[in-house]
């Protein structure tokens, strides 16, 4: 029985019309792996290219660096995440918030791959400019749906942590990218706490 008193539904409605070895990963410990794949390769672009400093440059300007090809398989594993926690809360009856979250989420990833950050904080293209308009669709989406999933209930608790955690690296880390890094521990967070307990 799923953590949390899930109900079995949560797990039974579309799976059940996906062949076997499929609805096996979907019910599966993927998720789990690939949010723990996925946080691993983006926070490894910093080791793997250390021209750009953790502490001031947003980890998306690793998508035009050294490290691009790390970067995109970290974003890449959290995009499979999300379309198997979508599989999993597709046209399940309670879930259609949860459910809307995700593919906006969805969006905000392809949007963010596709249009990439300017260097240094400094936008100067429509790709720049529109790159962390995604990137804060992406996170948003990614806070609620994970929120709702690991706990319901709880969500203005996981926004004012989201925020403290970005005020704490900030203070800590001493610029912009420490306190986004900060940030987006939170959201790798709940995302593996959602991918869990919705097994």
């Amino acid at each position: 029985m799923p953590p949390y008193g899930y109900d079995a539904a949560m797990t039974t409605q579309f799976t059940q019309q996906l062949p076997i070895p499929l609805a096996k990963v979907v019910r599966g410990r993927a998720a789990e792996y690939l949010v723990i794949i996925g946080a691993a390769a983006i926070l490894g672009c910093d080791l793997l290219d250390q021209t750009l400093d953790a502490r001031i440059y947003a980890a998306s300007e690793h998508a035009i660096g050294k490290a691009a090809w790390l970067f995109h398989l970290g974003v890449g594993a959290i995009f499979v995440v999300v379309m198997l926690l979508l599989a999993r809360t597709w046209r399940v009856k309670g879930r259609l918030g949860i459910t809307r979250a995700l593919i906006v989420a969805a969006v905000g990833i392809i949007g963010l791959v596709a249009f990439p950050t300017d260097p240094g904080w400094q936008v100067v293209s429509v790709p720049g400019r529109l790159h962390p308009l995604f990137a804060v669709i992406a996170a948003g989406s990614l806070l609620i749906a994970g929120s709702r999933l690991a706990h319901p209930r709880r969500l203005i608790i996981d926004t004012v942590l989201l925020y403290g955690a970005g005020f704490a690296g900030y203070l800590a880390g001493g610029g912009a990218g420490a306190a986004e890094r900060a940030a987006l521990g939170v959201v790798g967070v709940l995302l593996f706490l959602a991918a869990r307990r919705s097994r």
